[in-house]
């Protein structure tokens, strides 16, 4: 069940404990928001479908790319969040990389990924036309 549709059900579920023949009593209204709907591209695992992001990346202003290791090798399954300058979550993604390509308006932004548990942080400005790479790179054990 979403957040949204949660909200909801508690919201209905506290309507239908007032009793019908109840006063009306002053109440603040309930303020529902949802997050913001944006575009986004994610994958990059695999040489034909590495091809086709970077072909579609100047689409995108903000564009993430996850490695681990001295060798710098893609790494999947990162929970990726990014705020806004507020500190108000707009875009969530649970199972990102090896690339995540997002559409964002202009604006200040805060990224955290986090890949085994370690989470990394970075700052960025979009703006204009001109997209913007993050590389978030976690140092691993060599592969051996």
């Amino acid at each position: 069940m979403s957040k949204i549709m949660k909200i909801f059900a508690v919201l209905f579920g506290a309507a239908l404990l007032v009793p019908a023949n109840a006063e009306p009593m002053a109440v603040d209204p309930v303020v529902v928001e949802t997050f913001v709907v944006t575009t986004y591209m994610n994958g990059g695992v695999g040489n034909d479908e590495e091809r086709m992001m970077h072909r579609v990346a100047h689409e995108f202003p903000l564009r993430l790319i996850f490695s681990e290791r001295k060798d710098d090798e893609f790494v999947a399954s990162v929970s990726v969040v990014i705020f806004d300058a507020k500190g108000n979550p707009v875009f969530a993604l649970p199972n990102a990389g090896p690339m995540l390509y997002v559409m964002l308006p202009d604006g200040k932004y805060k990224v955290s990924a986090r890949f085994k548990g370690l989470i990394e942080s970075q700052d960025v400005v979009l703006s204009g036309k001109e997209g913007r790479d993050l590389y978030f790179h976690w140092k691993g054990k060599q592969k051996q």
